[in-house]
């Protein structure tokens, strides 16, 4: 059997004031009728039935995934924020406990694919793998030399996308521009995707292994009990997946993939994925474009852009920003400073 941990307690700050602390963008329609998070739920369904869907998120944003999933799926609370290793851990013994296993896919509720074709055919692959105890992640291809995605090496650069299973090396973390470029040319160096799949009992070991602290927290407990899962989240250090295990395991493996991947990471990834005019312009809502080419703008008030270039013109019911396409990382700072987490 194949379950889905679907992780949905991020803030998108680099969003901001699209994506607030009220409701942050994996509960937001950027790209169709349908939220991040309901997209992501619908791409696996086919693999995994609603019914055997894990949706881990703060506390807080209960009230928006049962709002948008009513008792279709499983709904895990955090009592608080502490990255990715401690969740995916407890969601795993909460598999365990009532299905008795089985493989786990882990997907952010946050991304965009454009090719559903293709990422079953890659997804199918690595649920193959993952049924005989590896754990797999999937890379992606990259189209330039991208300086906001962390990389992972794999063995070779020949590899037919979706279909191929090889050896991941190592990971590595968001490079300069020259480092980049070098990783682009070299052919085996793929953008980190921050998907997994991986049979539960192997995960859990792994973690024994690796993170023995934080196993013996979660192994300690019943997963169902909130007064326990609060103290054990209460003594959890703040660690990725990646770190806690992925860059320790010997049972890692890669599909390197090519399938429309898109961490919406800020503005300049939203307007790229979106559909554009004749002058490169995405828009939303009451915007009247003049002489401006390459800017992303969504307003609920009549907005005017004459003579604007690679800008992005937000306006909402809380506040109001003009800044440029590329400064998705100065935003999340700002947002972050204004407490709008």
């Amino acid at each position: 059997m194949v379950s889905g941990i679907i992780l949905a307690g991020g803030s998108g700050t680099r969003l901001w004031p699209l994506s607030s602390s009220a409701k942050p963008k994996q509960f937001l329609n950027l790209f169709s009728d349908k939220s991040m998070l309901r997209e992501t739920s619908e791409r696996i369904a086919d693999i995994v039935p609603m019914e055997h869907q894990y949706i881990l998120t703060g506390e807080k944003y209960m009230p928006l995934v049962k709002e948008e999933f009513g008792e279709t799926v499983n709904i895990m609370a955090e009592p608080q924020a502490k990255n990715t290793a401690p969740c995916i851990l407890w969601a795993a013994f909460m598999i365990q406990k009532h299905s008795g296993g089985g493989v786990a896919v882990v997907m952010p509720s946050d991304h965009t694919i454009k090719n559903g074709r293709a990422f079953h055919a890659a997804l199918d692959a690595a649920v193959g793998k993952a049924e005989q105890g590896h754990i797999v992640t999937f890379g992606i291809r990259p189209t330039r030399a991208e300086t906001g995605y962390g990389y992972v090496e794999i063995e070779t650069s020949e590899y037919q996308a979706n279909q191929t299973v090889v050896k991941l090396v190592s990971f590595h973390e968001k490079p300069n521009q020259e480092l980049a470029g070098h990783y682009l040319q070299a052919g085996n160096f793929l953008w980190n995707s921050g998907m997994f799949v991986f049979d539960i009992q192997t995960m859990i070991d792994e973690f024994q292994e690796y993170e023995p602290e934080l196993y013996h927290l979660f192994a300690a407990i019943d997963p169902d009990n909130r007064a326990q899962v609060a103290r054990a989240f209460e003594q959890a250090k703040n660690i990725s997946i990646d770190y806690a295990v992925m860059e320790k395991t010997k049972k890692a493996y890669c599909i390197p993939s090519d399938f429309g991947w898109s961490d919406v990471g800020g503005y300049e990834s939203l307007h790229e994925e979106n559909e554009k005019d004749e002058y490169g312009n995405v828009t939303d809502g009451n915007a009247i474009m003049e002489q401006s080419k390459d800017c992303y703008v969504n307003c609920q008030k009549p907005v005017v852009c004459v003579g604007l270039k690679d800008l992005v013109v937000v306006e909402t019911e809380d506040a109001i920003l003009v800044a440029q396409k590329d400064m998705s990382e100065q935003i999340g700072k700002i947002a972050k400073q204004l407490n709008v987490r």
